[in-house]
């Protein structure tokens, strides 16, 4: 029982270092952006934009080793169905360069074989003598990449139609920023929204 209780005391640590050194960005309130909450709001007649830069903390735990993401709610506020296409958001960063959303197959792709190499690699160094503790790893390994393929297939933005009245959330993931960027935007069917580090902005609130 101590076992366990050091090695989820371990695991809660790691994933504080992790989230300390990811860059958070901030959203900045202007005329047609609210903040509420630590999300941007967009409203219009027709839908409702919220976004936030938020970490992704379940597996696969590296994921924010590639990507900047951000968690995204659309609603649809009019009578008519509404289709939204992984081009209706981009991010820009500080120098106006565009990074476009990347999709959950190429995800997936990049992340398993990684898993499957390790499996591999395991195989030869024990001679593919199959042992009762191999076989616990390999089933460990699959059962997290298992895991990690449902969360992203649960939590991730799902582009396609919102029915009227009916909304989407989720995480949308984009290449990962250079945490030398001070500043970025989120641009949604032309609407800018702009994000400031979460450190920079703190400054700024104490210089006022």
């Amino acid at each position: 029982m101590m076992i366990k209780t050091r090695l989820l005391l371990l695991l809660i640590v790691l994933m504080l270092i992790i989230v300390s050194c990811t860059v958070k960005y901030m959203p900045v309130e202007s005329q047609d952006v609210k903040v509420t909450d630590g999300f941007a709001i967009v409203k219009t007649k027709a839908w409702t934009f919220a976004v936030e830069n938020k970490y992704w903390i379940k597996e696969p735990q590296d994921l924010t080793d590639y990507f900047t993401t951000f968690y995204v709610s659309i609603n649809n506020r009019h009578k008519k169905e509404m289709e939204i296409e992984p081009s209706d958001i981009s991010l820009l960063d500080e120098e106006g360069n565009q990074f476009d959303v990347v999709m959950l197959d190429y995800i997936e792709q990049m992340l398993l074989p990684k898993q499957l190499d390790y499996l591999v690699i395991t195989n030869l160094e024990e001679d593919l003598i199959e042992t009762q503790e191999i076989f616990e790893d390999h089933r460990r390994i699959l059962n997290e990449w298992r895991e990690a393929k449902k969360n992203l297939i649960t939590y991730s933005f799902h582009f396609g139609k919102i029915l009227p009245g009916a909304k989407k959330s989720g995480f949308i993931f984009f290449p990962k920023l250079d945490s030398k960027n001070n500043s970025c935007q989120i641009i949604f069917h032309n609407n800018k929204i702009n994000f400031i580090r979460g450190d920079m902005k703190k400054k700024e609130e104490k210089k006022e």
